[in-house]
């Protein structure tokens, strides 16, 4: 992880800049989210920046006081001394109240509000050295009142970008601070539940997977399923617990052994399909089943789907030799493969679609997913943590006997229906030039890196659902989300 990237994720789960002009509003709106926030029984603290009288309406005031959300306590701060450049006095006294405030701010803090951050911070003086001490802390959300035109200069001395910029003057600019506060939550939730569905696949999967368990896929599907329903009730946009499926598989890509193609695709089209499905149709019964259902037939044919990959056409001519084979030896009818397929992939589809229905009619999870849900609020399971596999254990795929199977059945009936051994060898290339190709796209992966990806490209919602998950494992520290 580069240094930008470890900083980043050292820093607040939200960072947002209100930014202005001098007596452009900026203290005013804090000061109203403040109030707004406490009215909900929320947690604040920060401070906020008093101004005196100003020469001019764009120009800096005569003098400042800051006053402490936590205690009420107004505190002098700076004078203007037009000897000085920028034209400012500090008061020593409060900077050393300043950093002892710092110091014992409660560990994460759902909601920090940072006033009046202007030229002497842009330069590394000022408020900013109170940032380590405030970062330390790891607050949930820190909303900083930025002067105009220094925001990038501010986040250069922050170590990291800020997820949201709004315009103090905006007049929606109060709704919108709400609106985040709230969808914070929300976005907690999901990466709580990820990260507890992400515990399952690496304890509960990789336990039924080393002991073979038949339809172990189905039965971790539905379970995945069910994450899903019980992440989705209360949520603004109920499409949003897809990513619980893509936190989940970035979990899985970590552990020993689940960084194969076959259990990442899996996760990851699981959330993808039953996301879609409750964004287009909403968060009800039919959208539940019919997501279930979609989930199931993937989980049936996830794996005939890479085998066509792998090997095309010739997946199907295998098949078709051998139900004439069957008909002309024993003569008896044999289904076709579409209707093998299909029945296959219906049964899957009814058991998760029902596990989804009862997990809606429950609407909570029972007691044993709430005690792991427990577990992961509270920082995460230590006994299964991120072990990424080094770039060549991946081609060890190569050296198991379940990767080469189907090639040799498929070779083996196409020969003994009369195809060359020249087709036979070129089918062989596709299939391993095919996995090849497969297994450097997974080798890609770097499911450490999605969350910083991610907030660099402004979204800042998956970012904090992933960094939360995955902080927990990497710190053992519970993420408390905003009261």
């Amino acid at each position: 992880m580069s240094q930008s990237e470890s900083t980043a994720a050292a820093a607040p789960g939200l960072l947002i800049a209100v930014t202005g002009l001098p007596g452009s509003g900026k203290t005013r709106l804090l000061a109203e989210l403040a109030a707004r926030q406490r009215a909900r029984g929320g947690r604040t603290d920060g401070f906020l920046a008093a101004a005196g009288t100003r020469r001019a309406p764009d120009e800096g005031a005569g003098e400042y006081e800051l006053r402490l959300l936590a205690t009420g306590e107004s505190l002098p701060w700076a004078v203007r001394d037009e000897t000085r450049m920028p034209p400012y006095r500090f008061d020593e006294i409060t900077y050393y109240r300043l950093q002892d405030w710092a110091n014992g701010l409660a560990p994460h803090t759902p909601l920090v509000l940072l006033d009046e951050f202007a030229k002497f911070e842009a330069r590394g003086e000022g408020l900013m050295p109170l940032w380590p001490a405030i970062c330390a802390q790891r607050p949930r959300i820190v909303v900083m009142a930025v002067r105009a035109g220094l925001v990038d200069e501010i986040a250069t001395r922050l170590g990291r970008p800020f997820d949201l910029t709004i315009d103090a003057a905006d007049p929606g600019a109060l709704a919108q601070l709400e609106r985040i506060c709230d969808e914070f939550g929300e976005w907690t939730r999901i990466g709580l539940f990820g990260g507890a569905s992400g515990t399952i696949e690496m304890s509960v999967g990789s336990a039924l997977h080393a002991a073979k368990v038949p339809f172990r896929s189905t039965f971790l599907s539905a379970l995945q399923g069910a994450m899903m329903v019980f992440a989705g009730y209360g949520l603004s946009q109920p499409g949003r617990v897809m990513w619980v499926s893509f936190i989940s598989s970035g979990l899985k890509a970590l552990s020993p052994g689940g960084n194969r193609l076959r259990p990442m695709l899996a996760i990851f089209m699981q959330g993808f399909l039953f996301g879609t499905t409750v964004q287009l149709l909403g968060f009800n019964v039919l959208a539940i089943g019919l997501g279930g259902m979609l989930i199931g037939i993937w989980a049936a044919l996830q794996s005939f789907f890479i085998e066509y990959l792998l090997l095309g056409d010739d997946l199907f001519r295998a098949y078709d030799s051998v139900v004439l084979w069957m008909a002309h030896t024993w003569h008896i009818p044999a289904p076709g493969l579409p209707w093998l397929v299909g029945g296959w992939a219906l049964v899957h589809g009814l058991v998760c679609a029902g596990t989804g229905l009862v997990a809606w009619r429950l609407q909570q999870p029972p007691a044993a997913l709430r005690r792991l849900l427990d577990q992961e609020a509270a920082g995460g399971a230590a006994a299964v943590r991120p072990t990424p596999a080094p770039w060549w254990r991946r081609l060890l795929e190569f050296t198991r006997w379940k990767f080469w199977l189907p090639l040799a059945i498929v070779a083996g009936i196409l020969l003994a229906g009369g195809s060359s051994w020249a087709q036979v060898g070129w089918l062989a290339l596709r299939f391993i030039t095919v996995g090849l190709v497969l297994m450097a796209l997974v080798s890609l992966i770097r499911p450490a890196r999605w969350a910083h990806f991610l907030r660099k490209n402004g979204w800042w919602g998956p970012a904090l659902a992933f960094s939360d998950a995955f902080g927990r494992r990497q710190t053992g520290a519970p993420h408390e989300p905003p009261r």
